[in-house]
């Protein structure tokens, strides 16, 4: 009898489950390699990456920074040390200098207490000046001799220095005529040449211009004696410059007071422009100084007039010595008057127009 086999039902199931299982794994397996294949989009790539690089960048450029700050820092703190080494070695030097000073401010106050100590106690000077530097001191030009003769040319010339101002001044009052810078500047001369007498000598003081005059309280002082010198600058300082140059008139009025006179110290600006009529100068019809008779007068005749003025005053021994401010338009003075100091062994002086 055969026996007839039982289908078996669960073997055909299982293998429907596992046919599905593995479609199953079949299809995750899908799924996975699906995902594994898919990539980033490559503009999100392409900025991540620029951001990278823009912050490594900064990195970069924080890190220089920093080591530029750091350098200077260090370069500061190098100059500051230089700095204060080099403070430190002037504020040595300060101190040296400061020693250094104050040794030759005792070396200069101890002079000074010596040459207090022996320095007369009144002043050299018979009279005061009003200026008182180097310049008052010229090179060449010493007051001396034991009978001094002093001639002051008060024409109307030694008002100013250019002519203009010469005539301007000539028709202005007396105050505006001693105001002139050439008059001041030959009062300043005269008080110099006082102050510097000889404490042995006698001196006599004569000015001129058309007329001659003696001045002082006497007609020949001793210049040891102050009221007499304080007399005399009385009597300069009341002068007013007016009128022509009669210097024939003035050395004949100085010969008078003085005639052992042994040195003569003229004070002027040019040449004389009248002479006496007793003179007997040859007259013409250009050249006519007589008193009262030209206004005007030329170069050439006053040159004629210094060469016969001197002829007749003649200073047997008397050393001539002339202080010139010049005149303008009169160029032969220098010349004669300069002659004239030469021939008696005297001085002849033009000086600056910033003396005394």
């Amino acid at each position: 009898m055969v026996t007839k086999r039982r289908e078996n039902g669960f073997n055909l199931a299982f293998l429907d489950v596992m046919a599905c299982g593995l479609g199953a794994v079949l299809l995750i397996l899908l799924i996975v390699n699906f995902n594994d294949d898919t990539l980033i989009p490559s503009d999100e790539i392409e900025t991540l990456a620029q951001e990278l690089a823009a912050a490594q960048n900064q990195s970069q450029s924080l890190a220089n920074s920093l080591s530029n700050q750091a350098q200077e820092v260090s370069q500061q703190q190098a100059n500051a040390s230089e700095q204060a080494r080099r403070i430190g070695q002037l504020s040595i030097q300060q101190k040296a200098l400061q020693q250094a000073i104050a040794d030759k401010k005792a070396v200069i106050a101890k002079l000074e207490d010596a040459v207090a100590a022996i320095a007369p106690q009144t002043a050299d000077d018979a009279i005061a000046l009003p200026v008182i530097n180097e310049e008052t001191y010229l090179l060449g030009l010493i007051v001396e001799g034991q009978r001094i003769g002093i001639l002051i040319d008060t024409s109307a010339s030694m008002t100013d220095e250019g002519l203009i101002d010469i005539i301007k001044r000539k028709l202005a009052p007396d105050a505006v005529k001693k105001a002139g810078p050439k008059w001041q500047r030959t009062l300043n001369i005269v008080k110099w040449m006082l102050a510097r007498l000889p404490d042995s000598a006698r001196v006599a003081v004569v000015s001129f211009n058309d007329k001659a005059q003696v001045l002082g309280s006497q007609a020949v002082i001793s210049a040891k004696v102050s009221t007499n010198i304080q007399a005399l600058v009385a009597d300069v300082n009341a002068l007013v410059p007016q009128n022509g140059t009669n210097l024939q008139e003035g050395l004949a009025q100085l010969q008078s007071v003085m005639p052992d006179m042994t040195d003569l110290y003229i004070i002027t600006d040019g040449l004389p422009s009248l002479i006496n009529a007793s003179s007997g100068f040859s007259t013409s019809r250009g050249c006519n100084p007589l008193p009262g008779q030209q206004a005007t007068i030329s170069g050439a005749c006053r040159v004629a007039v210094m060469q016969r003025t001197l002829n007749i005053n003649k200073l047997a021994g008397a050393r001539t010595n002339v202080i010139l401010l010049p005149l303008e338009g009169d160029p032969q003075a220098s010349a004669l008057y300069w002659q004239w100091a030469s021939v008696t062994g005297g001085t002849f002086i033009s000086p600056a127009g910033t003396w005394p």
